[in-house]
């Protein structure tokens, strides 16, 4: 089933989005240090994309979680405390969504019924979480549509579009330093098809269009230089679909540890 959408929604929600987003972190000014790509910048772009990702991740199943009682995807962030009609939290998240039923004319629905051929998911996320080598500070807002929202259906197939707006501390990819950045990037979602009965995601693309500096410390106003990429991740019904920063360099996305892994 292939997703219909208005294009002109997408686009006014984005610019919404990205307003909310950039509210509420911390100002970057794009600086003239930009940096031709090296295997290391585009190693750092894809460690941002890495994050950005949970996000995204975090959408998907709270969005599949409340239209099914349970999800065949293997979660990749532990669950929330709770799966819908509050405000989220865990992990160091907080997730506030709402969503709308259309039928298939694209007449709004007052709730979810039999005649619901889609669902739009609004989301805001923000705040922290930590791993053993990593902290981010996230802010996060997303539109996403669902097609495939019956219980007969097989399938959900996510469009949409999502920003983010990230401070980052990590290793470097070889784990011999520590990097800083600060990062906002713009997500769309083509036709990610996910089956109710396989792990992962069988098809479909994620791009994101980034814009990253990286700083000297963990301070936004101290940057080193200035990173921008495109970043094409496709979808191949495994645990690990292929990712392409700038058309150059190849990863693929481990989406069972939610690290990015040199091809």
């Amino acid at each position: 089933m292939k997703l219909r959408f208005d294009h002109r929604v997408i686009a006014a929600a984005l610019l919404a989005i990205a307003l909310v987003a950039s509210g509420c972190s911390k100002s970057t000014s794009i600086t003239s240090l930009e940096t031709p790509l090296d295997q290391a910048s585009a190693d750092d772009l894809a460690m941002q994309t890495a994050q950005a990702l949970n996000a995204a991740v975090l959408d998907v199943e709270g969005a599949s979680s409340s239209l099914v009682t349970t999800s065949a995807m293997r979660p990749l962030i532990a669950p929330f405390a709770a799966l819908w009609d509050t405000t989220i939290t865990g992990e160091g998240y907080t997730l506030q969504a709402s969503r709308e039923f259309y039928n298939a004319a694209g007449t709004l629905l007052p709730n979810y019924g039999p005649t619901a051929a889609r669902m739009v998911w609004r989301s805001r996320i923000t705040g922290s979480h930590e791993t053993g080598s990593d902290t981010v500070v996230i802010a996060h807002g997303a539109q996403l549509n669902f097609a495939g929202i019956q219980p007969g259906d097989t399938a959900f197939t996510v469009s949409g579009a999502a920003v983010d707006t990230l401070q980052c501390v990590y290793r470097s990819y070889d784990g011999t330093r520590w990097r800083y950045c600060h990062c906002k990037s713009v997500l769309a979602i083509a036709n990610a098809v996910i089956s109710r009965t396989r792990e992962w995601p069988l098809s479909g693309t994620l791009t994101f269009t980034m814009n990253a500096d990286r700083l000297r410390s963990n301070n936004a106003g101290d940057v080193e230089a200035h990173l921008a990429g495109t970043i094409v991740i496709t979808f191949n019904g495994t645990s690990q679909p292929d990712v392409v920063v700038n058309g150059t360099w190849r990863y693929h996305w481990d989406m069972e540890y939610r690290t990015m892994i040199r091809a």
